[in-house]
């Protein structure tokens, strides 16, 4: 099957509250604020480094000054990845040829990945809802570049070892063991859901960062942009949250529940993008008999955490330093912002 597009609270300095104004000359819009859904449940703080995939060797990014296109390119970088990976979960396509991938810059392909076994069909025609609207924001970010649209990079979504969702991915016991399993998002719905939160957390609060950049003229288009991002992002951890509420506090075999592997994958985009918390855990377990959720990210004022875009590369290129390409995406991406931070803590 292929989709065709359709026309906590951390760090109280770290964010103001979120005036967006002006009209969109393409279109009309406003930014959603979903709230959080629990003020006390948060990411925990950094960790160990985590086993991690290479990458490009550090480099000094190029000095630049965005324009909104580049700042629009970007957030097309970031939906080609996420169609990529919910189109290959489910029904192992891609995006069609030439109409939704060329651009400038050099065109790639997908690798890696594979069709997920969905047995619950309220959860698959969720994710084809997210899917359709992913391609769809493709669409509309395409019609608006027109021909400064850039291509889709060559995007790397597989799983196991060695790969770009184990190098964002926390492994369980001492660091300074290899870990004996590695994160195959294929291999179930629940690995599915905590690929697809761990992708969404990345580009629901970078393009947030980019709605705040952009010229007067854009920020109402880009207020309901995100909005729909945030939503698919919402609609995907409430998924993985009602699933994580149904284990038991302590599995059998003492593996990792779901709220222990999606903080553990927090800690680890934590980790990459730098010494401020920019992650927030799914929710937490909190007696024998309750749990806190965590739906929603937040901060101090219950609006959206931002990521800078350098932020955003530093965890899809799996390096704090500052590269060029890396993991999900393994020549880079496309465009004038292409470089991920340098960080220190």
């Amino acid at each position: 099957m292929t989709i065709e597009p359709t026309a906590g609270p951390r760090d109280a300095t770290r964010r103001g509250f979120l005036r967006l104004c002006g009209q969109a000359s393409a279109t009309a819009g406003g930014l959603t604020l979903l709230a959080a859904c629990n003020d006390d449940v948060v990411g925990a703080e950094h960790v160990p480094a985590p086993q991690a995939s290479a990458t490009a060797p550090a480099t000094t990014p190029a000095a630049y000054s965005a324009s909104d296109a580049d700042r629009l390119n970007f957030g097309l970088q970031l939906q080609y990845l996420l169609a990529a990976y919910l189109q290959r979960s489910l029904d192992g396509t891609t995006l069609d040829g030439t109409t939704l991938t060329a651009g400038t810059g050099t065109r790639g392909t997908v690798s890696g990945g594979r069709a997920v076994s969905f047995s619950d069909s309220t959860l698959k025609a969720s994710v084809r809802e997210v899917t359709t609207a992913t391609v769809a924001r493709i669409g509309f970010l395409r019609r608006t570049l027109g021909s400064a649209a850039t291509a889709q990079p060559a995007i790397n979504i597989a799983g196991g070892q060695g790969s770009p969702f184990q190098a964002i991915t926390l492994v369980t016991g001492p660091q300074d063991q290899p870990p004996t399993t590695y994160f195959d998002p294929y291999a179930s719905e629940e690995d599915f859901l905590l690929g697809a939160t761990a992708l969404f957390a990345v580009a629901s609060t970078a393009t947030t960062d980019l709605t705040w950049a952009v010229g007067a003229t854009l920020r109402g288009a880009m207020g309901a942009f995100v909005a729909g991002v945030v939503a698919g992002d919402s609609i995907l951890r409430n998924a993985l949250f009602a699933r994580a509420n149904l284990q038991p506090t302590k599995l059998p075999d003492n593996s990792p529940t779901l709220f222990a592997r999606a903080a553990q994958m927090s800690d680890t985009r934590n980790y990459f993008d730098g010494p401020r918390s920019l992650d927030q855990n799914l929710g937490r377990f909190v007696n024998k008999d309750g749990i806190a959720s965590n739906i929603m990210f937040k901060d101090s004022n219950w609006i959206m955490i931002r990521r800078t875009p350098e932020q955003a590369l530093n965890v899809l290129y799996a390096s704090q330093t500052s590269v060029a390409s890396g993991a999900f995406f393994p020549a880079g991406v496309n465009g004038t912002i292409r470089s991920s931070g340098a960080n220190s803590y």
